[in-house]
């Protein structure tokens, strides 16, 4: 099985308001751990943008994670749009699709703390936090 990140999952470790390491150990120790290319580019955003301590603690938390990431190509855009499309009267946003449509494409959970929007997204397993 392949556990998918949300960039809102790496965030909320950074602030020390989760244990992202200790939680992956007891609920998915198994699993592959991967990064669609949209949540990576919302991280490293802050690894160009940021002042350099700042920006140097974002690196370290990425290379600490181990993390696959996952290419974004033709099948997990037009999986993205199928999302947009069935969510059109209730978006969700350009991103939160890309990253629901690899973890779609890759047959993975995610783990995010932005239930309110991937649970609109139909086949979707989100792990439970």
């Amino acid at each position: 099985m392949n556990l998918h990140l949300d960039a809102n999952a790496v965030v909320e470790w950074e602030r020390g308001r989760f244990d992202l390491p200790t939680w992956i150990a007891q609920n998915h120790p198994n699993d592959e751990l991967r990064i669609s290319a949209a949540a990576w580019q919302e991280l490293m955003y802050g690894a160009y943008a940021w002042e350099p301590a700042r920006a140097q603690k974002r690196v370290r938390f990425l290379s600490s994670l181990g993390v696959s990431v996952r290419a974004y190509a033709e099948r997990q855009a037009d999986r993205a749009a199928q999302i947009a499309a069935e969510l059109k009267s209730s978006p969700i946003g350009f991103s939160d699709c890309q990253v629901a449509a690899t973890a779609l494409e890759d047959n993975a959970t995610l783990l995010t703390f932005n239930r309110e929007h991937f649970s609109r997204v139909p086949g979707l397993r989100l792990a439970a936090v």
